[in-house]
């Protein structure tokens, strides 16, 4: 009998929080992982690196000869696009570097994938694309697309160029929503709120935390943007828990998951989101067989991660 071949696999923003969790877990399934990456930091990476379980490759996707040479020579036929210059505190002070990564990259990436012939192109897109504040709850797919942040812009402008290509190779459009788990940046509210938990630090939230948002356990986007790829189902899926929670009920839960002897401290600054927002995943589910964990799980299963 013969053998079946391995599928090639190009991540792009492979040494990214996401990136690097998609690696591990397409590696685990014995897919034959490239990932691309233009930073110079592989902490993420850094165990798939030891155990040559990945092929590393370094290059900006802002080059479209670079793009097309790799695609061709790693014979690669499908490709997770997660590279992205993520929002700042004002993406008003760099919005052409947000458009040069995320819109002119994105086209760069699809332009390449159509040249050299690949089948099948996943889209990493955001719910900053909706409108905000949200014009219902919970927000599916067809809600209306009015992004408030050049990041937003820059993401949905990637969404549109995958639309010109759809005809040409099966494409998939994800938009995540509130990741959280390990290998996080700081600066995010999840990971800041279970530190000053674990340390019986006060916890503070700005605004009078009753606004709300989606927060979604890294292990659950990976599964979904892996079943994006093995059902084949092309479309615009939310990928995200599909819960809304508000930023006291996360600091409240994580205080007890913890044991924590934290107190909550409101301060009158102003938060950047003094709204509720969450997706709709019933698509998701019904046509990808995505199945998130609860909140709960999904902070129980980070905050041992934190501590070891």
């Amino acid at each position: 009998m013969q053998k079946k071949q391995k599928i090639n696999i190009l991540v792009t923003g492979a040494t990214g929080f996401i990136g690097s969790h998609l690696c591990e877990e397409l590696v685990k399934k014995k897919y034959n992982v490239f990932g691309l990456s233009s930073l110079n930091n592989f902490q993420n990476i850094k165990s798939l690196l030891r155990q040559k379980k990945i092929h590393l490759l370094r290059g900006d996707i802002r080059n479209l000869n670079f793009l097309k040479k790799i695609i061709k020579k790693h014979q690669i036929k499908t490709i997770f696009h997660l590279a992205a210059v993520l929002p700042g505190k004002n993406d008003l002070d760099n919005p052409f570097l947000l458009f040069e990564v995320n819109a002119k990259g994105t086209l760069n990436l699809l332009n390449a994938a159509y040249l050299t012939g690949v089948k099948k192109f996943i889209y990493a897109s955001s719910s900053s694309v909706y409108s905000e504040p949200a014009q219902y709850l919970p927000v599916d797919e067809n809600h209306p697309t009015r992004p408030s942040t050049i990041y937003g812009i820059s993401k949905l402008e990637g969404e549109l160029y995958c639309n010109s290509y759809s005809k040409a190779m099966n494409i998939t459009i994800l938009r995540y929503c509130g990741a959280y788990g390990k290998g996080q940046d700081s600066h995010y509210a999840t990971y800041r709120f279970i530190n000053q938990a674990l340390n019986n630090e006060p916890i503070t939230i700005y605004g009078d935390g009753r606004q709300t948002s989606d927060f979604t356990y890294i292990n659950d986007i990976v599964q979904g943007t892996i079943l994006a790829m093995e059902k084949n189902k092309p479309g615009i899926y939310n990928i995200s828990s599909g819960k809304e929670t508000s930023i006291i009920d996360l600091a409240q839960k994580i205080i007890k998951l913890t044991d924590s002897k934290s107190k909550i401290i409101l301060s009158k600054k102003n938060t950047n989101r003094p709204f509720r927002f969450f997706l709709d995943i019933s698509k998701a589910h019904k046509l990808l067989g995505y199945s998130p964990l609860s909140l709960k799980e999904g902070l129980s299963r980070y905050i041992s991660d934190i501590k070891n």
